[in-house]
């Protein structure tokens, strides 16, 4: 990775570990920032950058860091109710990442061919939208299920505690993170590539 990439990943290592301090406990699994930042990272950064992000943020947990949910850190979090949703937080970004990588290749692409800009800009804006979909419901298909299994629950309980509460502030965060990432997508990726926020000459 060269500066510019170290750079990015450390920034958002650091929010996703800031949108754990705005929690709001409604059971088991409380509401945090850190699933919007963690998309934000997938679609802006990249698979390599938005894995790369998440994997210090997990590690820097897991050693007892205070940037889990609540200011708390200890790799007991990977064993409790919430494990399941940290888990998630790498295939999440990947699949974001892999998403919006594509998205913004294509825009790169068409957006030369002046008759296919607003096509590119389509392109871009469903690939990102699809990999934030995707991303998200990576949390619940592995979140939910290791809730079940750790809180010893039912299904129903378990979709419950650890998906309905969560669904409206999740389709916020992903709106949220999608228009950023149809806002600055092209500029990170020119940052990283050419060194300039703006179109390469």
């Amino acid at each position: 990775m060269n500066i510019r990439s170290t750079v990015l990943t450390s920034l958002f290592a650091a929010l996703i570990a800031a949108g754990a301090y705005i929690s709001v406990p409604i059971g088991p699994v409380p509401i945090t920032l850190q699933t919007f930042f963690i998309l934000t990272a997938g679609i802006l950064g990249g698979r390599k950058i938005g894995v790369s992000a998440v994997f210090i943020y997990l590690v820097a947990g897991s050693l007892g860091l205070p940037v889990f949910s609540g200011g708390t850190g200890s790799i007991a979090h990977f064993f409790g109710p919430t494990g399941g949703y940290l888990l998630a937080s790498i295939p999440a970004v990947y699949i974001t990442g892999m998403f919006s990588e594509f998205g913004t290749k294509m825009y790169h692409i068409l957006n030369d061919q002046k008759p296919q800009m607003m096509r590119s800009v389509i392109i871009q804006t469903s690939l990102v939208t699809a990999g934030a979909i995707l991303g998200s419901l990576m949390f619940y298909c592995i979140g939910v299920p290791w809730l079940k299994i750790v809180l010893k629950i039912d299904w129903v309980k378990a979709y419950g505690f650890g998906m309905g509460p969560f669904l409206i502030g999740d389709a916020i965060k992903m709106i949220a993170a999608i228009s950023l990432g149809s806002l600055f997508c092209s500029r990170v990726y020119n940052f990283l590539h050419f060194g300039a926020a703006n179109e390469p000459t």
